[in-house]
């Protein structure tokens, strides 16, 4: 493989590849033990070389798939032009055969003709591996980017964040759906109206989901980014902790196509802990103004996020503050800077009871809705109260028990 071939705005980073560095220094073993390891995390088929190569160039980001994410009209660009270049050159990077390279080593014959354990392969791949038309890829590309952005963003559909390492993808999202999460419509519908909103350019707010624990409020959450992914929605997760770090996020995002949730789950503030204050600045003003493309989205399971004491409505004595009102209202100030609050009340036996009906139908349990709601009843007895998360881990349970009669 002639290095000239790098010297182009997309490629070059291919140079930087450790397959291709193993290919380079004519390491064959290091170079065989690394495309086996890329085959199977990503489910390659075929011809293993050559897809992990077709790989690295469409989800590489520069400044052609960038515009492409933010829906730019490349076409008739010089940009246009460059890029074209580079697909000619990596329709002739294909081209190469490690059988020719490494014929005193039987392994990449095998890796010609790969099949993974888990056949996963992305489709993007088999389509420049099977197009010979540079146009026919490069308007491939373009829709690819417009729908699912460029670099890590098209890879996955919810992060962590890392002040080092900035955005790290989750190799294994929660894939609920709506339709998995019985009950609470009404709640359900408003997030979905707000999400849909954000993601069609039209103003959103941030919201914060309160209520009882287990009544799906995370999941809500995260059942979004699976519904709304082909449509550029990604979720960030962070902790309170990195609050104070957003500002540094928000130089990751603000460039990017694609539309961005920050989630925070489970969010509480005890009395000493001030990174609330820093919260309330970026929910709403603050010097550093929040990206077009980002909501915030939280969970509690209180109303009122940071903790508030007795003493904060009965202060007394020397050091007592005189104006303890404002003191609750300051407290209190933090869930009025989310723009909806959507609350998840514990549901009531029977809809404790629906719910178990509900997710037996889903798991084709086949059982008496009176045994049903005798073992379900006496599960929450036992367990951890009424909610919709105590509905699954009996259904969970009882289907178990049901198949190992």
């Amino acid at each position: 493989m002639n290095t000239n071939l790098f010297n182009s705005f997309i490629l070059y980073d291919l140079s930087k590849d450790d397959a291709v560095k193993a290919y380079m220094n004519s390491d064959a073993v290091t170079l065989a033990n690394i495309l086996i390891e890329k085959a199977e995390k990503n489910g390659y088929s075929g011809n293993v070389f050559k897809s992990h190569i077709a790989d690295i160039f469409i989800s590489h980001r520069n400044i052609f798939s960038l515009n492409c994410e933010n829906k730019a009209d490349v076409l008739g660009t010089t940009l246009y032009d460059a890029a074209l270049n580079d697909i000619r050159t990596l329709l002739e990077v294909l081209k190469t055969d490690l059988t020719e390279a490494f014929p005193e080593y039987p392994v990449f014959r095998l890796l010609e003709n790969y099949r993974p354990v888990k056949k996963n392969q992305n489709q993007n791949i088999e389509y420049i591996l099977n197009t010979s038309s540079p146009e026919d890829i490069i308007n491939h590309l373009i829709k690819t980017y417009n729908t699912y952005g460029c670099g890590k963003i098209s890879l996955y559909r919810s992060f962590k964040f890392d002040r080092e390492k900035g955005l790290v993808g989750i190799e294994e999202p929660d894939k609920i759906t709506f339709d998995e999460l019985i009950g609470y419509d009404i709640q359900k519908n408003k997030l979905i109206e707000n999400t849909e909103a954000f993601i069609n350019g039209y103003a959103a707010n941030n919201v914060l989901l309160v209520g009882a624990r287990g009544t799906g409020k995370s999941s809500c959450v995260k059942a979004l980014v699976n519904k709304y992914y082909s449509q550029g929605l990604r979720l960030i997760e962070i902790t309170k902790d990195q609050i104070e770090d957003v500002a540094l996020l928000y130089s990751n995002l603000k460039t990017r196509g694609s539309k961005f949730i920050i989630f925070l789950d489970d969010l509480s503030f005890d009395e000493h802990e001030i990174q609330y204050k820093y919260m309330k600045s970026l929910l709403e003003g603050g010097s550093e103004n929040k990206p077009d493309n980002v909501l915030f989205y939280a969970t509690s399971n209180r109303r009122h996020i940071i903790k508030e004491v007795w003493g904060d409505r009965q202060e007394r004595g020397e050091d007592a503050e005189i104006h303890t009102q404002d003191t609750l209202n300051e407290k209190l100030s933090l869930s009025d800077r989310f723009g909806i609050t959507i609350t998840f009340p514990k549901p009531t036996p029977q809809q404790y009871i629906d719910i178990v009906k509900a997710l037996a139908r889903k798991n084709d349990i086949q059982v008496s809705d009176e045994i049903l709601e005798k073992e379900a009843k006496k599960w929450e007895m036992h367990q951890k109260g009424l909610s919709g998360r105590t509905a699954k881990q009996f259904i969970n349970n009882f289907s178990y028990g049901i198949k190992n009669e």
